[in-house]
């Protein structure tokens, strides 16, 4: 968890610039992480960024989240992952463990 001290910090950087948080958890553990008890992380950054990136927060706002399957449909993604995983196999590297 952050420091009392460093949320301090943060809070001055924020009169002075726009800041925010990526992060590869959800928004409740990055909130665990980040703020005290009963603080809402949303009013404490411009920008949230939970889940790496999948989850977007602009000032308190969700921003619309799009998944990279649904984009590129459940075929398509399957043949990706087929490809790249054969090209990773086919690989001639020194030591494979």
């Amino acid at each position: 968890a952050a420091s009392p001290e460093i949320l301090e910090i943060l809070k001055a950087l924020r009169q002075k610039a726009v800041i925010g948080f990526v992060g590869g958890s959800d928004l409740p553990k990055i909130t665990e992480q980040l703020t005290v008890p009963g603080q809402n992380i949303t009013d404490d950054f411009d920008f949230c960024f939970a889940e790496n990136g999948l989850t977007a927060i602009k000032l308190g706002q969700e921003l619309e989240s799009q998944s990279f399957i649904k984009f590129v449909g459940e075929e398509n993604y399957k043949r990706l992952v087929k490809f790249v995983l054969h090209y990773i196999a086919d690989m001639d590297i020194p030591i494979k463990r």
